[in-house]
Protein backbone atom coordinates (compact mmCIF):
# COMPACT_ATOMS: atom_id res chain seq x y z
CA UNK A 1 0.00 0.00 0.00
CA UNK A 2 2.86 2.71 0.87
CA UNK A 3 4.57 1.83 -2.20
CA UNK A 4 1.44 2.95 -4.31
CA UNK A 5 0.78 5.34 -2.15
CA UNK A 6 4.15 7.17 -2.46
CA UNK A 7 3.86 7.61 -6.50
CA UNK A 8 0.74 9.23 -6.11
CA UNK A 9 1.51 11.45 -3.50
CA UNK A 10 4.36 12.92 -5.58
CA UNK A 11 2.19 12.81 -9.13
CA UNK A 12 -0.61 15.17 -7.23
CA UNK A 13 1.79 17.47 -5.71
CA UNK A 14 5.09 18.29 -7.78
CA UNK A 15 2.50 19.48 -10.77
CA UNK A 16 1.03 22.23 -8.42
CA UNK A 17 5.05 23.17 -6.71
CA UNK A 18 5.91 23.46 -10.49
CA UNK A 19 3.19 25.94 -11.30
CA UNK A 20 3.76 28.63 -8.89
CA UNK A 21 3.29 31.78 -10.06
CA UNK A 22 5.41 34.77 -10.23
CA UNK A 23 3.38 37.80 -8.46
CA UNK A 24 3.83 40.90 -10.80
CA UNK A 25 4.31 44.11 -8.71
CA UNK A 26 4.24 48.39 -8.92
CA UNK A 27 6.63 50.93 -7.41
CA UNK A 28 5.21 53.17 -4.99
CA UNK A 29 5.94 56.95 -3.53
CA UNK A 30 8.64 56.17 -1.14
CA UNK A 31 10.53 54.48 -3.50
CA UNK A 32 14.00 56.09 -4.19
CA UNK A 33 16.47 55.46 -7.29
CA UNK A 34 19.90 57.58 -6.81
CA UNK A 35 23.17 57.36 -8.73
CA UNK A 36 26.67 58.34 -7.50
CA UNK A 37 30.07 59.57 -9.66
CA UNK A 38 32.97 62.31 -9.29
CA UNK A 39 34.05 65.61 -10.46
CA UNK A 40 37.45 66.53 -10.35
CA UNK A 41 38.13 63.84 -7.96
CA UNK A 42 35.21 64.66 -5.60
CA UNK A 43 32.54 62.21 -5.28
CA UNK A 44 28.82 63.82 -5.48
CA UNK A 45 25.12 61.76 -5.25
CA UNK A 46 22.17 62.85 -6.88
CA UNK A 47 18.35 61.15 -7.83
CA UNK A 48 15.44 60.48 -10.11
CA UNK A 49 12.41 62.39 -8.73
CA UNK A 50 10.49 60.37 -11.13
CA UNK A 51 10.56 56.70 -11.58
CA UNK A 52 8.52 54.26 -12.62
CA UNK A 53 9.05 50.40 -11.74
CA UNK A 54 7.27 47.08 -12.67
CA UNK A 55 8.50 43.55 -11.13
CA UNK A 56 7.00 40.15 -11.67
CA UNK A 57 9.11 37.86 -9.47
CA UNK A 58 8.82 34.72 -7.25
CA UNK A 59 11.86 34.09 -4.82
CA UNK A 60 11.20 30.20 -5.52
CA UNK A 61 11.79 30.65 -9.26
CA UNK A 62 13.96 33.61 -9.89
CA UNK A 63 14.87 32.71 -13.43
CA UNK A 64 11.17 33.78 -14.52
CA UNK A 65 12.01 37.41 -13.06
CA UNK A 66 10.94 40.84 -15.67
CA UNK A 67 11.57 43.74 -14.43
CA UNK A 68 11.14 47.21 -16.14
CA UNK A 69 11.62 50.62 -15.66
CA UNK A 70 11.24 53.88 -16.64
CA UNK A 71 13.19 56.75 -15.88
CA UNK A 72 12.82 60.71 -16.21
CA UNK A 73 15.90 61.77 -17.12
CA UNK A 74 14.76 65.58 -16.32
CA UNK A 75 13.75 64.62 -12.77
CA UNK A 76 17.59 64.40 -11.96
CA UNK A 77 18.57 66.84 -9.60
CA UNK A 78 22.23 66.77 -7.69
CA UNK A 79 21.03 69.84 -5.16
CA UNK A 80 23.70 71.97 -7.06
CA UNK A 81 22.65 74.13 -9.63
CA UNK A 82 24.97 74.51 -12.14
CA UNK A 83 25.12 70.86 -12.15
CA UNK A 84 21.88 70.64 -12.53
CA UNK A 85 21.29 73.07 -15.36
CA UNK A 86 23.89 70.75 -17.26
CA UNK A 87 22.49 67.16 -16.72
CA UNK A 88 19.16 68.20 -19.09
CA UNK A 89 21.48 69.38 -22.19
CA UNK A 90 22.23 67.52 -25.29
CA UNK A 91 26.08 66.78 -23.32
CA UNK A 92 24.90 64.62 -20.66
CA UNK A 93 21.10 63.60 -20.84
CA UNK A 94 20.08 65.46 -23.76
CA UNK A 95 16.34 65.41 -22.85
CA UNK A 96 15.04 67.13 -25.04
CA UNK A 97 15.68 63.69 -27.24
CA UNK A 98 15.76 60.88 -25.23
CA UNK A 99 12.94 62.36 -22.04
CA UNK A 100 13.27 58.46 -20.74
CA UNK A 101 15.84 55.72 -19.78
CA UNK A 102 14.36 52.50 -19.52
CA UNK A 103 15.65 48.95 -18.38
CA UNK A 104 14.38 45.85 -19.03
CA UNK A 105 15.53 42.57 -17.58
CA UNK A 106 13.98 39.17 -17.64
CA UNK A 107 16.51 36.77 -15.69
CA UNK A 108 17.59 36.75 -12.29
CA UNK A 109 20.03 34.21 -10.93
CA UNK A 110 20.32 33.35 -7.07
CA UNK A 111 23.41 34.61 -5.50
CA UNK A 112 22.60 33.37 -2.04
CA UNK A 113 20.34 34.90 0.96
CA UNK A 114 17.92 36.80 -0.81
CA UNK A 115 20.05 38.05 -3.10
CA UNK A 116 19.99 37.94 -6.82
CA UNK A 117 21.79 38.95 -10.46
CA UNK A 118 19.62 40.19 -12.98
CA UNK A 119 20.64 40.59 -16.28
CA UNK A 120 19.07 43.47 -18.59
CA UNK A 121 19.24 45.67 -20.99
CA UNK A 122 19.72 49.89 -19.76
CA UNK A 123 18.66 52.21 -23.26
CA UNK A 124 19.76 55.83 -22.24
CA UNK A 125 20.05 58.56 -25.30
CA UNK A 126 18.84 55.67 -27.49
CA UNK A 127 21.70 53.51 -26.79
CA UNK A 128 20.84 50.05 -25.34
CA UNK A 129 23.68 47.95 -23.55
CA UNK A 130 23.63 45.22 -21.21
CA UNK A 131 23.62 46.17 -17.41
CA UNK A 132 23.48 43.76 -15.03
CA UNK A 133 21.57 44.34 -11.56
CA UNK A 134 22.44 43.57 -7.48
CA UNK A 135 19.12 42.68 -6.27
CA UNK A 136 18.18 41.75 -2.75
CA UNK A 137 14.59 41.11 -2.47
CA UNK A 138 12.51 41.34 0.59
CA UNK A 139 8.88 40.45 1.09
CA UNK A 140 6.86 42.66 4.25
CA UNK A 141 3.30 41.55 4.58
CA UNK A 142 1.71 42.53 1.12
CA UNK A 143 4.59 44.18 0.03
CA UNK A 144 8.14 43.90 -1.14
CA UNK A 145 11.02 46.06 -1.20
CA UNK A 146 13.37 45.34 -3.92
CA UNK A 147 16.97 46.97 -3.56
CA UNK A 148 19.50 47.10 -6.44
CA UNK A 149 22.81 48.24 -7.15
CA UNK A 150 24.20 48.60 -10.88
CA UNK A 151 27.41 49.88 -11.83
CA UNK A 152 26.81 51.93 -15.86
CA UNK A 153 29.73 53.40 -17.89
CA UNK A 154 28.47 56.75 -18.48
CA UNK A 155 30.21 56.77 -21.98
CA UNK A 156 29.22 54.10 -23.69
CA UNK A 157 25.91 55.84 -23.49
CA UNK A 158 26.81 59.09 -24.56
CA UNK A 159 26.85 60.96 -20.80
CA UNK A 160 29.07 63.55 -20.96
CA UNK A 161 30.60 64.32 -24.21
CA UNK A 162 33.11 67.15 -25.38
CA UNK A 163 34.93 68.16 -22.63
CA UNK A 164 33.47 66.01 -20.24
CA UNK A 165 34.01 62.88 -21.54
CA UNK A 166 37.70 63.31 -19.82
CA UNK A 167 37.33 60.62 -17.12
CA UNK A 168 39.55 63.24 -15.27
CA UNK A 169 36.74 65.13 -14.98
CA UNK A 170 33.59 63.15 -14.17
CA UNK A 171 34.02 59.94 -13.43
CA UNK A 172 33.25 57.10 -15.73
CA UNK A 173 31.25 54.74 -13.91
CA UNK A 174 28.26 55.50 -12.14
CA UNK A 175 27.15 53.42 -9.32
CA UNK A 176 23.32 53.53 -9.34
CA UNK A 177 20.99 52.55 -6.08
CA UNK A 178 17.65 51.94 -5.47
CA UNK A 179 14.86 50.87 -2.94
CA UNK A 180 11.62 50.16 -4.72
CA UNK A 181 8.62 49.92 -2.57
CA UNK A 182 6.06 47.87 -4.44
CA UNK A 183 2.79 46.94 -3.94
CA UNK A 184 1.35 43.63 -5.77
CA UNK A 185 -0.77 44.06 -8.45
CA UNK A 186 -4.06 42.87 -7.89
Amino acid sequence: MKSILIPLLLAVTLPAAATVRAQSWNSLPGSNLSFATTFEGVGFTGTFRRFDARVTFNPAQPQACRLEASIALASATTNNPDRDKMLPTAAFFDVAHFPTATYRGDHCEPAGAGRYTAQGTLTLRGVARPVPLTLAWVQRGTGAVLTLTATVPRLAFGVGTGQWADPSAIGVNVAVHGAIKLAPVR
